[in-house]
């Protein structure tokens, strides 16, 4: 490896660079949460405490996790790691495409191997610690298998197509990036039938008071649903969420088990009148459109890197080859990608404000949603008031108090105030 190799240099320096650039980011969030003078009652206090704790603790834990990954991924690549694997998946003697998939397989099944004794911290140990965890080990194993099920039966396809591409088309970033846009928007239609249902099991809500105002509200807004459905998230978390799923006159809405129990009627609505939004502002689509729009700019430069010989040698790899080099262009490209997150997570963030909107409109009040916005944000203990850079960096929504005075600009002074 040469240091004078810019491809080197880039992926290196790339890859400490975002390390370092999230760990700032972690660290002027942490320092963002209330102090323990902040409450007045001891149950205030006690309240502080628990919120302070929870996220300081999956802080910590991002942290570690992120420093070890780092820390394997350079000593792979300065031990040999990644010529030692080209040599390896090259004796199998399968062409290009067959090459690419086990390459691509290989490196997946050993990150998720690495990734368990993460996830299973995240899930039975601060989850757990601060009762947020419902699920067993059991579901927990399941969910892991279905998950790396899928992504064989799913992914690897796709990978196979993509390296094919590549290894055999002089338009090979264009026909990979059609393939890569047919296959999202064939799982968008694909999920809520076939996959979800995996995961979770959905049975019809039953008739009564919420149920027909959640239709109602539907055929208000003109927003066609095929059912309405509540999911058993209380089997793994007591968090509650709820979505809406499908396309055209396919729609369907599922509200966790869990936001149905602990939230009145008329904040359950204001939540999906929110959801409706998303769909009537053309949300949904505009953010596809932008992920696709970012997925070419990849595919582009990867068609550039994967002609440069010297990003091969960067890494210790002596043969070309579009598999590994789509591997290598992974991790080059990773921090290019989060800086073209930061546009698209604007954009969903400028959204959330509009949606919001729309629920305020749509139920006529804005003090329901209001109301649901402050119970989930304390109930899953949420940051009050997360730094702006982290903010920019890493979330999709804009900080629960900054939508909260959104929503009190629209209605009565008094409307949405605690």
């Amino acid at each position: 490896m040469n240091v004078d190799n810019p491809w080197f240099l880039f992926a290196l320096l790339g890859s400490l660079g975002l390390f370092h650039l999230e760990l700032a980011a972690d660290f002027l969030n942490l320092s963002r949460l209330p102090g323990a003078d902040s409450a007045g009652t001891q149950d205030q206090k006690q309240e502080i405490e628990r919120l302070v704790g929870y996220n300081t603790a999956v802080t910590k834990a991002g942290i570690v996790r992120s420093s070890i990954s780092l820390g394997l991924l350079l000593a792979f690549w300065f031990c040999g790691g990644f010529g030692w694997l080209d040599a390896w998946t090259r004796s199998s003697g399968w062409d290009a495409a067959g090459t690419g998939v086990l390459l691509v397989a290989v490196l997946g099944a050993v990150q998720s191997v690495l990734a368990l004794p993460f996830d299973v911290w995240d899930t039975f140990g601060i989850e757990a610690r601060f009762g947020f965890n419902r699920s067993t080990p059991a579901t927990f194993i399941a969910d892991h298998v279905k998950g790396l099920v899928l992504s064989a039966v799913i992914g690897l396809p796709v990978v196979w197509l993509v390296v094919w591409f590549f290894a055999t088309q002089p338009l090979a970033a264009l026909y990979a990036w059609l393939s890569v846009v047919a296959a999202g928007v064939l799982m968008s239609w694909l999920a809520p039938r076939l996959i979800m249902p995996w995961f979770l099991k959905f049975e019809p809500l039953r008739e009564g008071p919420l149920r027909d105002a959640i239709l109602a509200m539907a055929r208000r807004l003109e927003f066609p649903v095929s059912e309405v459905s509540v999911v058993d998230g209380s089997r793994r978390s007591s968090k509650a969420n709820a979505f809406f799923a499908g396309f055209g006159r396919n729609k369907r809405i599922a509200i966790f088990d869990t936001l149905v129990s602990a939230h009145p009627a008329d904040e359950i609505v204001a939540v999906l009148a929110h959801e409706i939004g998303h769909f009537k502002r053309r949300h949904v689509v505009w953010l596809m459109l932008a992920g696709f729009a970012q997925m070419a700019v990849i595919f582009v430069l990867l068609h550039v890197a994967l002609r440069s010989p010297s990003l091969f040698v960067a890494f210790g790899v002596r043969e070309m080859s579009p598999g590994m080099g789509l591997v290598l262009c992974m991790i080059i490209f990773r921090p290019l990608s989060t800086l073209l997150d930061v546009g698209q997570l604007a954009l969903s963030r400028r959204f959330e404000f509009e949606a919001d909107a729309f629920a305020a409109d749509a139920t006529g009040t804005a003090s329901s949603l209001a109301g649901a916005l402050k119970k989930l944000s304390h109930d899953q203990l949420s940051h009050p008031s997360p730094h702006p850079f982290y903010v920019r960096l890493h979330l999709s929504h804009p900080p629960v108090a900054e939508r909260l005075r959104a929503l009190e600009s629209r209605g009565a002074p008094d409307e949405t105030r605690a």
